[in-house]
């Protein structure tokens, strides 16, 4: 039987979700191994996407094919087993043919970002050592984006894939009361690699005055990758997959 774990996690201390030849310490392979000992049997779980080392999920899906689920619960006992900073919330029996990954309809992702150095966030929120942003072009650049299809110039390697194209239904920042702290909130069908990485460090460009916004818009229509010294990513720590959505039959959420 086909089941889906619904679970988050803080990425700080790991190289991403997906599992990896050279490193043991990916979150599959801890859950996993974690399901294997418990069930007494090899368990392979697929997510519904992959997260890079040091990026964080607050709503993350995976499935996972189990012939007979014990009678004890079963969530309880695989937290126990779980380090603290991985947890499970509920397994939901499903359909054989559902797929955490291909069926997930739209991705929202959630960036924090703060510009005053402050020690407790410094591992939850990414640091900008900025005077001040213009953020009335930031939002102007988040509208270009809105209405591009082809990301091919935000991606890392746009090669792996058959096409490029990713709708965004809604993208917005947001300043979080009481500090210099903002959240970047995107929501798309789907996400290339360093893509929202690559989204972020431009809009921290055209919000530094140091990328026009004719550039950014033409860059993207280009199709080109950003070069020298626009080539760098924003910090991972701020990053985190906060909902995946499904289609209504699929789960009772």
């Amino acid at each position: 039987m086909r089941y889906f774990l619904r679970l988050a996690y803080q990425g700080t201390n790991y190289s991403g979700w997906q599992r990896q030849v050279n490193t043991k310490n990916t979150i599959q392979q801890i859950i996993e191994e974690a399901l294997s000992k418990m069930l007494g049997t090899p368990i392979f779980i697929h997510g519904c996407g992959r997260t890079d080392a040091g990026v964080h999920a607050t709503e993350y899906y995976a499935h996972v094919d189990i012939h007979t689920l014990p009678k004890y619960d079963i969530v309880d006992r695989i937290n126990y087993i779980l380090p603290d900073d991985i947890a499970i919330f509920d397994i939901t029996q499903t359909s054989k043919t559902y797929h955490a990954q291909h069926d997930a309809i739209w991705r929202t992702y959630e960036y924090y970002f703060h510009l005053s150095k402050t020690p407790h966030l410094q591992l939850t929120s990414a640091f900008y050592h900025y005077r001040s942003l213009d953020f009335d072009k930031m939002n102007e650049a988040l509208a270009i984006l809105k209405s591009i299809k082809d990301f091919r110039s935000l991606c890392k390697h746009p090669d792996v894939y058959k096409n490029t194209d990713c709708i965004i239904n809604a993208i917005k920042i947001d300043q979080i009361p009481g500090i210099e702290r903002f959240k970047l909130t995107v929501t798309a069908n789907r996400f290339l690699r360093g893509m929202i990485r690559y989204m972020i460090a431009r809009i921290l460009d055209i919000g530094s005055e140091k990328l026009k916004l004719s550039e950014f818009e033409s860059q993207l229509l280009s199709k080109q990758s950003f070069e020298f010294p626009f080539h760098k990513q924003g910090h991972p720590q701020g990053l985190y997959l906060s909902k995946i959505e499904y289609p209504e039959l699929l789960l009772d959420k």
